[in-house]
């Protein structure tokens, strides 16, 4: 899959969804979130592109899948317990 925006309407309708395992889920949530980000960053520098969804709705989408990781950074989340 190359965008998950081509193929769901929402980053809710990727937790929903029962033909994805929990890992491919989060896999997609964070290509949403890296894309979501570049797209935030091209807006910023009066780029345009596509629509995406806010982060805080990709965000909420992964916390629903993996409360424990709360660093939205898109790169791999840290444990806060050591």
């Amino acid at each position: 899959m190359i965008s998950p925006v081509m193929v769901f309407d929402s980053p809710l309708e990727v937790v929903t969804s029962v033909d994805l395992t929990r890992q491919e889920k989060i896999e997609l949530l964070k290509r949403w979130e890296l894309d979501a980000r570049a797209l935030q960053r091209a807006s910023d520098e009066n780029m345009t592109g596509g629509e995406q969804p806010p982060l805080d709705a990709v965000n909420e989408a992964l916390a629903k899948l993996d409360p424990n990781n709360d660093a939205p950074d898109g790169y791999g989340r840290v444990p806060t317990k050591i």
